[in-house]
């Protein structure tokens, strides 16, 4: 395999910096948040302003991200299979359940949501779409692990149990680590190979999760109906 282009490398490194939402960067805290010398930083931020994919507050000398992204990230999420194939799904299931869903694929920082349905009422709510979530301790993370693979170092011995209690009855709940109050339950999607390559989650206040300390019988069959429902679309074979 070819080494990086330095260039690229340190581009997509000022992109994920300003994707991490703290705020805009001058050009000095760029440098510092990424090592680099100023003289270079300005070079690569100069680049990307050309191209939209960075935009400079001349006001305040500070630099975020591009509108070009956002035309760049909506081709790849229409173009993206599974996403499309798991728009009627989710929007079903979200329908029949009357919470948030959410559709997750494996990302390098956690999980990528591809698809959510905010809930039908009137509280506030923020599109999630794009975000990239926490792996570790989430419903979505958990679902996504798969059969086949061996827990990370230093994950104890309760979170081992919590991966194997999952694989076994092929849906997992647990607090949602984003969305204080709120409790998740997931199921993964599988591809052709079987592999797992998705999850789908529902979202809710604690009380519309759980009833009598266990989950409600008829979200679990509706997530996992939708899972499969998936999952099918994407050509696994299921007994």
């Amino acid at each position: 395999m070819p080494p990086p282009i330095q260039s690229l490398s340190r581009a997509a490194a000022v992109l994920r910096l300003f994707a991490t939402g703290t705020g805009r960067f001058g050009l000095s805290d760029t440098a510092a948040a990424l090592d680099l010398p100023k003289s270079t930083v300005h070079g690569i931020l100069h680049a990307l302003e050309q191209e939209g994919l960075v935009e400079h507050d001349t006001s305040s000398g500070t630099y975020g991200l591009g509108p070009e992204l956002v035309r760049l990230g909506g081709s790849w999420l229409r173009g993206h299979e599974l996403r499309a194939r798991a728009l009627a799904w989710a929007d079903d299931l979200a329908r029949v359940t009357g919470e948030a869903v959410h559709v997750g694929v494996p990302h390098p920082s956690g999980v990528l949501i591809v698809h959510h349905i905010v809930r039908r009422d009137r509280a506030r709510q923020v599109l999630e779409t794009g975000r990239v979530v926490p792996a570790r301790g989430t419903a979505l993370g958990t679902a996504l692990t798969t059969p086949s693979s061996q827990p990370a170092a230093g994950t104890s011995a309760a979170s081992s149990g919590l991966l194997r209690a999952a694989r076994q009855r092929g849906w997992v709940c647990l607090p949602d680590r984003v969305r204080d109050g709120m409790v998740s339950i997931a199921a993964p999607v599988h591809g052709r190979n079987r592999g797992t390559v998705a999850a789908v989650s529902v979202s809710a206040v604690a009380a519309r999760i759980h009833e009598d300390a266990t989950v409600r019988d008829r979200l679990v069959s509706s997530l996992r109906a939708c899972a499969r429902a998936i999952s099918h679309d994407l050509g696994a074979a299921h007994p």
